[in-house]
């Protein structure tokens, strides 16, 4: 079972071996009478993308895997993606990032706290707020320190 009715795709991959793009083909690639249609199917993948290392006649077999996730590699067949590991500036920006997202929702119910106040007039209620957000700015400014600092 391929999973499509249709025996044979053009796909184009990327440099990195990424199907970018792919075309059905309509007609069987494996007669020799279909070489003049074949050549200028690939050379339409070519062009409908840009970026197209390789474009290709590939079964539908080997397209139902390249959906699944897989990508072309060295051999021309369908191999798993490893992801390549995360660069340390990478590593630091997700830290960073799950730093703000920890305190950004605490901080933004402060701000909202304190216009309340404000509207409200109540000068004790802002000084409390202030202060809440001033300690947890500190917080949150030394958790981002410590992790710049390794």
């Amino acid at each position: 079972m391929t999973g499509t009715n249709v025996d044979y795709y053009a796909a184009g991959f990327d440099a990195a071996g990424h199907r970018i793009v792919s075309k059905i083909v309509f007609f069987d690639p494996q007669k020799s009478k279909n070489a003049d249609k074949v050549a200028a199917l690939l050379e339409d993948v070519k062009a409908t993308v840009e970026g197209v290392a390789v474009a290709e006649i590939i079964s539908a077999e080997d397209y139902v895997e390249y959906l699944a996730g897989k990508i072309r590699g060295e051999n021309g067949k369908p191999v798993e993606y490893i992801p390549p590991e995360p660069t340390d500036e990478e590593k630091a920006a997700s830290a960073a990032a799950s730093i703000a997202a920890k305190y950004n929702p605490q901080l933004s119910a402060l701000k909202d706290n304190l216009v309340t106040a404000v509207l409200t007039g109540d000068e004790e209620l802002q000084a409390e707020i202030k202060e809440e957000y001033a300690e947890l700015m500190a917080e949150y400014n030394n958790e981002l320190e410590a992790l710049q600092n390794g």
